[in-house]
């Protein structure tokens, strides 16, 4: 999904270029309102919203009755702490240590340092880790949302980051409602790729087992059910099992509930595959079997994807890529430059033994 940058925000980049470009000096007279909305083809409003941006951060500033000039403090820069803040949901398993690597690797090439905070996937631990790099003055953010499918509480908190202009990227997911660029894998096609590989495979009964309440789950369930419709599949909402991150460490306490989401199908999706190396667990200790009695596909392809018996097959996750093009996003947008469009990478089909040919 696109979100494109405010047009106020890239006017004031285009400012901030003219001015390097022209050697305007502090103190010196600026165009008018009127010129710059001539000058770009915007409205006043938009040149408004600009020149406002740019007088926060220093670089115009306004005369009363006299008009806009550049700064006389316009060179006096906040020191660079050359420290990024970096919160994500976890950092001790699954995925995620290979993302870190990816960020850490390109963060050290620049002679920068990395600030690293966990949230669990709880919101207020994603309040305190902002918070505290806020307060540290570190020169961006590279933050994985928290629940990002659910209404975010922290928003009064990016909303200051936002007005000190601290470049922030989002990785693996994003919240909806903000306007703030991501990296991440293409979720929505991820979930078309594993159901039309069900599909392919001779299966029309097929469940889906999804997280609820991060939006990859959300995007996994719009791809899957684009392909089942593609393919005239119907996928019945008994079938359909939603999560939450709590849900997770009790999964295997609730077999039961489990399989009546499984009545009547023969293969399933599965959020991730931390969550199918779970689910053949349970399906294990009732006596069924994968693929014979199941199919299973999931996504990430984590290292247990391998290990699992059988291995499973799954979609892969870009994971130490997603990290080294977060953080050279991440630069690209501390040297000033803009960053108009998101990042979504391909998903890639791994096939392994999961998944029964039922032709």
């Amino acid at each position: 999904m696109k979100k494109k940058t405010p047009k106020y925000v890239q006017l004031a980049g285009w400012i901030k270029d003219k001015i390097s470009e022209e050697g305007l000096e502090k103190g010196e007279k600026f165009y008018t309102e009127h010129s710059l909305s001539q000058m770009y083809d915007v409205s006043r409003q938009t040149v408004r919203q600009a020149i406002n941006l740019l007088i926060n951060e220093q670089i115009l500033e306004s005369r009363q009755g006299s008009g806009t000039y550049i700064s006389t403090h316009m060179n006096s820069k906040k020191t660079s702490s050359k420290i990024i803040g970096v919160i994500i949901t976890y950092f001790d398993e699954y995925i995620f240590p290979s993302i870190i690597n990816g960020i850490e690797s390109v963060i050290s090439s620049r002679g920068y340092n990395m600030q690293l905070a966990s949230t669990r996937n709880d919101v207020e631990n994603e309040a305190r880790s902002l918070r505290s790099m806020l307060d540290a003055g570190v020169d961006a953010f590279i933050i994985e949302p928290t629940r990002s499918a659910l209404l975010n509480g922290n928003k009064k908190l990016y909303d200051e980051i936002a007005k000190k202009n601290i470049p922030l990227i989002f990785l693996n997911s994003y919240y909806p409602d903000m306007d703030f660029p991501h990296v991440a894998l293409d979720d929505v096609k991820a979930g078309y790729l594993a159901v039309s590989h069900l599909i392919d495979n001779g299966h029309r009964n097929i469940a889906l087992f999804l997280k609820s309440d991060d939006m990859q789950g959300h995007l996994r369930y719009k791809g899957a059910m684009s392909a089942a419709n593609d393919r005239d599949i119907t996928i019945y909402p008994e079938n359909v099992l939603w999560f939450t991150t709590e849900d997770i460490n009790y999964l295997e306490e609730d077999g039961d509930r489990i399989l009546r989401y499984l009545k009547g199908c023969t293969a399933l999706l599965c959020y991730n595959d931390q969550v199918a190396a779970k689910l053949l667990n349970i399906l294990n200790e009732k006596n069924l079997n994968i693929p014979e009695d199941y199919s299973i596909i999931s996504i990430d392809d984590d290292k247990r994807a391998a290990t699992c018996s059988p291995p499973l097959t799954t979609i892969a996750h870009p994971k130490e890529l997603v990290g080294i093009e977060t953080a050279k996003s991440i630069f690209h947008l501390i040297s000033g430059k803009k960053h108009s469009t998101d990042i979504d990478f391909e998903p890639q089909l791994i096939i392994r033994d999961s998944v029964k040919r039922i032709l």
